[in-house]
């Protein structure tokens, strides 16, 4: 019998180590280099978010869109919701030991992490978005067989849309832009050149995305991210079953189009959710609707702060 755990074969202890929550598993991989190889390959599910002070990170979740639970069939983010105002919450500083978390919130939240960039207030927005840059970009290459990814950035750069394009086990991705200035105050002069990176960055990871044809769910809060941009990521796909779009104001009218008569993956689609995005539901798009099979209308959602409304709907099957 092993007297030692790493003297289990690696098949062995790969399944082990994917119960473990993530703190406990970065505590191992710190063991040696062959139990951080293990490690990074055992990480599955992620949700990270970079906060410059921990306020920061208390707006982030309370304005945090939260999306309907769908009755009939379970959503792939069900694992990732953010928890509410009230719970707890998992926190860690590179100021402190970056690993040291307390228990009871490691089993709350075992796969979620909010890193605090330690005296935030002394560096400029440039030097504090470099960081959040690095240090995300950083996290995906070193754990590249994430299979559930939860992403909260200040902006999507063309790095981290790099490092995001090239993940190979990716099969559900979760991508939220924070709009609250509170979390990234952008300067005015820096406004319009980071809006044109973004778009950018958005066509680099429709166009490169490793994980494309394999991806079973997609979820987009916000960003530069185009109707064009989109279908050139969903055409890739013909198993994806589940889709959220919400406060992406470039979606516009054709995306009804593309998912009811040109998407090859129409078939397999369970859940679509469409909140607070370009254009409205009229006639046209509620005929399209009606030619997804997959879908049963489950609740519409009326946003009356805008001219615009969401439609969640969900499958049955």
């Amino acid at each position: 019998m092993a007297r030692s755990l790493l003297n289990c074969p690696p098949e062995l202890l790969i399944n082990i180590l994917a119960f473990l929550p993530i703190q406990a598993l970065l505590k191992f991989s710190q063991t040696c280099r062959y139990s951080h190889a293990l490690a990074s390959s055992s990480l599955h599910t992620l949700s990270l978010g970079i906060y410059p002070t921990r306020v920061a990170g208390i707006i982030s979740r309370l304005g945090a869109t939260h999306y309907p639970q769908p009755k009939e069939i379970r959503s792939a983010f069900s694992s990732l919701e953010l928890p509410s105002p009230t719970s707890n919450s998992t926190w860690s500083s590179t100021e402190v030991d970056y690993l040291a978390e307390p228990e009871a919130l490691i089993e709350d939240d075992p796969y979620k992490v909010s890193v605090l960039i330690p005296e935030a207030q002394e560096y400029d927005y440039m030097t504090l978005l470099a960081f959040h840059t690095a240090l995300t970009k950083s996290v995906l290459v070193r754990h590249c067989n994430v299979r559930h990814l939860d992403l909260s950035l200040w902006t999507l750069s063309t790095p981290i849309a790099k490092a995001l394009s090239g993940l190979p086990a990716l099969r559900a991705l979760s991508l939220r832009i924070e709009g609250f200035p509170h979390v990234r105050a952008v300067p005015r002069s820096r406004g319009a050149a980071q809006r044109g990176e973004q778009r950018a960055a958005w066509e680099l990871l429709a166009n490169e995305a490793v994980w494309a044809p394999r991806l079973s769910a997609l979820r987009i809060e916000g960003g530069e991210l185009s109707t064009k941009q989109l279908t050139v990521l969903m055409s890739k796909s013909r198993w994806c079953r589940e889709i959220w779009l919400c406060k992406c104001n470039m979606i516009g009218k054709y995306v009804w189009s593309f998912l009811g008569s040109e998407w090859e993956g129409r078939a397999a689609l369970r859940i679509l959710g469409i909140i607070r995005c370009g254009g409205q539901l009229d006639e046209e798009v509620l005929d399209i609707i009606g030619k997804l099979d997959g879908l049963q209308v489950s609740r519409p959602s009326f946003v009356i702060d805008r001219p615009k409304v969401g439609l969640l709907t969900s499958g049955s099957s």
